[in-house]
């Protein structure tokens, strides 16, 4: 009977260690990845507003050949 009981604890206390060890994982990736997309949301919003500044400086005439068209470009009305 001492031996069922045995056998019995260790299965519930590996059972156990073994969830709480999955879920130490998951909530670590978790975080990785929660990490992950902040980054790309910070690197996507330092472009949005680099483009912004960019066409608003465009818009001003502050660039040295802001009214020239590139080299080689052609209008859709030739």
């Amino acid at each position: 009977m001492i031996l069922i009981l045995q056998i019995a604890l260790g299965v519930f206390l590996g059972t156990l260690v073994s969830q709480i060890t999955i879920d130490g994982w998951h909530a670590r990736q978790e975080g990785i990845a929660k990490e992950a997309a902040e980054k790309l949301r910070a690197e996507q919003k330092k472009v949005h507003q680099r483009i912004r500044a960019l066409l608003l400086q465009g818009r001003q005439g502050n660039t040295p050949d802001a009214g020239r068209l590139p080299t080689g470009f052609m209008s859709d009305d030739v």
